[in-house]
This record gives structure tokens, sequence and C-alpha cells, in this order.
């Protein structure tokens, strides 16, 4: 008789649960997944791959300050503003790409450098809204 009673709460309690995960659980995870809650979305649109803006603009110039401050190229070398290029990876993150004229042993050669920055700040023009996240610096005759 025990036994049966045993078997019988087993078989109620597996379909109680049944009914409240089908009844009240679900439901709610449901609605929670329907919320804006994870809903992650971007304050500002923004133009992904390459792009040439006045935010890139300012981007090359924290880049260039960056190098010379890190002493990635001596104080002399002379950047060549026209020839960068940027690509906008998404959630403000950039990657710039230019050459630099840098005094060597074979006089004045250009070498490309390659940049890639986030801006975490509101204020583009404001160094502390940016963030450096990498240099290279490249021979420019090593080919693409």
């Amino acid at each position: 008789m025990r036994r049966n009673i045993s078997l019988l709460l087993l078989v109620l309690f597996i379909v109680g649960l049944y009914v409240l995960q089908n009844k009240g659980v679900t439901p709610f995870v449901m609605k929670v997944l329907e919320s804006d809650l994870f809903d992650m979305k971007e304050e500002e649109e923004e133009q992904l791959g390459k792009v040439k803006n006045v935010r890139t603009d300012f981007a090359y110039l924290h880049c260039k300050a960056a190098m010379l401050e890190d002493h990635v190229v001596p104080e002399n070398s002379e950047f060549l503003d026209d020839k960068y290029e940027a690509w906008a990876l998404g959630g403000r993150n950039y990657i710039l790409r230019s050459e630099v004229l840098v005094d060597s042993e074979q006089g004045r050669t250009a070498e490309k450098f390659v940049c890639k920055l986030r801006m975490t700040g509101d204020d583009q023009t404001n160094p502390d809204s940016w963030s450096i996240l990498g240099t290279e610096l490249n021979p420019a005759d090593g080919g693409e």
C-alpha cells in the first residue's frame, strides 16, 4: 500500500512540475525575452566599411598624436594627411591606415602605419574620448 502511495505522489509531483513549467515559467521567460530588456540598440547609426568623415578626421588626429607620444615614429616625422584611409568596424571602432615620412639611412622614406582605435566618450574632439587599441608601423615598400 505504501508503495502505491509513493508512486502516486511521484506521478502527481511530475505532473505538477510539468504544469508549472508550461503555465508559469515558460510564459514568464517568453515575456522577458520579448521585452526591451535584452534589446541593445546603438545610440547612433553609423556606416560600416570604408568611410571618411569628421569623426574619422578626429580619429586620425588622435592616432597621429598617440604615435608621436608613444615614440612609434620620431618627432620630426611628416604625416601624409591626404593619404589616410579609414574603416568603421561598428561599435565606434575604427581602423586607419596612412603613410608617414621618416628619416633613415637612405634619406626620407615613406612607411605605412595602421592604427586601431575606439571612441569611448561623447566628444570626438577630446583626446580622452578615444582609446588607442594598437598601432603598427611597416615599411611602405614591403607590399600589401
